[in-house]
Parts: structure tokens; C-alpha cells; sequence
């Protein structure tokens, strides 16, 4: 195998897309966290001026006994893409996994973009490949803790993929919580609905009918994203890049307090 390069770096370096900047806590309820930061550039061929894949993955991970069981969650997550790592070993430390991750995703980037770029050395560019994700912890509610990750994806098309996935997990148990875990039976109408009501708003606009003539749910009927930070007194959903709205309109993000969902809250 072709040698990579791996730099580990001590610092969170600054995040390359525009998404929403998010703060990160160290520890929550004697649940300390702890960072691994990789750099790999890796070219797709051994020739001078070639191609490659620049990575970018800063992981944050539980310490301790107690980190493993919120470990186990975050590996299971699907955070990175591809997910290598849903298919990886119980018991396999973050560090492995972010390595085995590595490994397996530069040799999925030669395999696939060697062939094509043999034989096509005048678009070098289509086959130089970005990859950043970032992670960050977050601690609003007893008991649980909210994993986002950001990522930018880049792979020589029109334009970077952004991409931010949330899961909210149990410290205890690390159980990771879906919408039907938070809100009370029957709760997808009425939550949708407060959804689109609040998007309204955000747009200035009094009907569905105007949200869709701005390019927001066209051709969908609005629903609950399972993508989601349970704030401080708050819940705010998150539709992804091209989820709900054309490219140019990127994430949305729609926040309703508590009070706001006292009547589909468990």
C-alpha cells in the first residue's frame, strides 16, 4: 500500500464551510471529552503534480468508562461518509476507528478515481477531492448530550456538499433519541405544522402556499426532521443542504421553544 501521511495536529484547526459555528463542552455530568485531530493529504498517484484527497476529521470522544458506552454511539452514528465505521468491531477505540476510516476512504478514492484519471489528465481538478467534518458536543438537558457533526464535502462537481447531523444521546445508557423518543403519540401533524408555521415566519410569509412559491417544501408536504438539537428550552430541527429547498437556499434550521411544543412534548 502507498504510503499516507498522517499529521496529527493539538489544535481544533478553523472549520473551511459556512456552516452555523457551534460551541463544544469538554465534559458533562463526569462525562469528560477528549479530541483527535488528523490532517492527510493523499495523492492519487505517485507522480509529481498529481491529484489527491485532502482530509480533514476532528473527533471529539468520551474518556473513561463512562466515554465508552457514549463511544459506541458516535461510532454507530453515521457521522462520517461513507460509514465505515457503522460496520467496525465492538470495542474498537475512536482513534482505530478514525485511522481505519482514513485508510479506508483513500483507498476507495484511488481505486475508483485512478482508472478515470489515467485516461483523462486534462480535468485534474474533477479528481481533486475535499473532505471536512468537525465535531463538537453540546449539554443542554440533564442527562443527555447532543453529538453534531459538520461536514463539507468536495469531489470536482458544481459544488461542496454541507452537510450537519445531530443525534442526542442518553450519557448513560447511550441511547440515541429520535423524535418519537421526545414528542407524545400522534405528534407528526401537529409538529409539522408548527414547523412550517415557524419557517413562515422566518420567511415573512402567511401561507404554505407562499413557503413553496419562495422554494421551501415544493412538491413535499412538510415534515419532522429526526435531525435534531434538544437546546436549553429549546428544540431546533435541521434540514440539510437540498433537503427542503433548492442548493442556493442551504441549511435550514427552524427553532421552536418549549413552550412553543407544549402540546406535542412528552
Amino acid at each position: 500500500m502507498n504510503k499516507i501521511v498522517f499529521i496529527a495536529l493539538t489544535a481544533l484547526l478553523a472549520v473551511s464551510c459556512g456552516h452555523k459555528s457551534e460551541k463544544t463542552v469538554m465534559n458533562a455530568e463526569g462525562l469528560n471529552f477528549d479530541k483527535i485531530t488528523v490532517d492527510t493529504i493523499a495523492p492519487l498517484l505517485q507522480e509529481e503534480g498529481s491529484p489527491a484527497a485532502h482530509i480533514h476529521l476532528t473527533m471529539m470522544y468520551g474518556k473513561g468508562d463512562l466515554g465508552k458506552t457514549i463511544n459506541h454511539a458516535i461510532l454507530k452514528g453515521g457521522f462520517l461518509t461513507p460509514d465505515y465505521m457503522g460496520t467496525m468491531a465492538d470495542g474498537i477505540t475512536m482513534k482505530q476507528a478514525v485511522d481505519s476510516f482514513v485508510i479506508n476512504y483513500v483507498n476507495d478514492y484511488k481505486r475508483d478515481y485512478a482508472p478515470l484519471y489515467r485516461s483523462d489528465r486534462e480535468h485534474k481538478d474533477s479528481y481533486q477531492i475535499n473532505y471536512d467534518c468537525n465535531t463538537y458536543v453540546q449539554h443542554h438537558r440533564d442527562g443527555i448530550i447532543c453529538y453534531i457533526a459538520h461536514s463539507d464535502m468536495f469531489g470536482g462537481g458544481e459544488h461542496s456538499i454541507s452537510t450537519t447531523l445531530a443525534k442526542n444521546i442518553e450519557i448513560k445508557s447511550g441511547k440515541v433519541l429520535s423524535a418519537s423518543d421526545i414528542f407524545a403519540e400522534g405528534y407528526e401533524q401537529p409538529l409539522a405544522d408548527l414547523i412550517a408555521n415557524k419557517l413562515c415566519e422566518q420567511q415573512d410569509v402567511k401561507t404554505l402556499h407562499k413557503l413553496q412559491e419562495k422554494g421551501f417544501f415544493v412538491d413535499i408536504d412538510p415534515y419532522v426532521s429526526d435531525n435534531f438539537i434538544l437546546g436549553d428550552g429549546e428544540v431546533t430541527f435541521i434540514y440539510v443542504d437540498s433537503e427542503i429547498a433548492s442548493h442556493e437556499l442551504g441549511e435550514i434550521r427552524i427553532t421552536l421553544s418549549d413552550d412553543e411544543l407544549e402540546s406535542v412534548l412528552k
